[in-house]
């Protein structure tokens, strides 16, 4: 592990930045103690997202156990109609 001090984070950031970048860890001190790490980002398995339309067909059992309605569409909007 590589260390810095406040100064030289302040003075050299972009030094310090590249070795974050290349994968090193940087130890931060000040008077001689260290107050803090930078280190690049832990790599993460990739989250696994469930398919889309996966529960497709449970979703279409539900539909078509519900009652259907006789009336269309267009005949409920033309009953609308002439209610007025």
């Amino acid at each position: 592990m590589k260390t810095a001090t406040v100064r030289e984070l302040r003075n050299a950031f972009p030094k310090v930045f590249r070795l974050i970048q290349n994968g090193e860890s940087v130890a931060i001190t000040s008077r001689r103690k260290v107050v803090a790490t930078l280190s690049p980002p832990s790599p993460k398995k990739a989250a696994r997202r469930p398919r889309p339309w996966s529960d497709l067909e449970e979703r279409l059992a539900e539909l078509s156990q519900q009652p259907m309605l006789p009336v269309s569409g267009a005949d409920l909007l033309a009953q609308e109609r002439d209610r007025f």
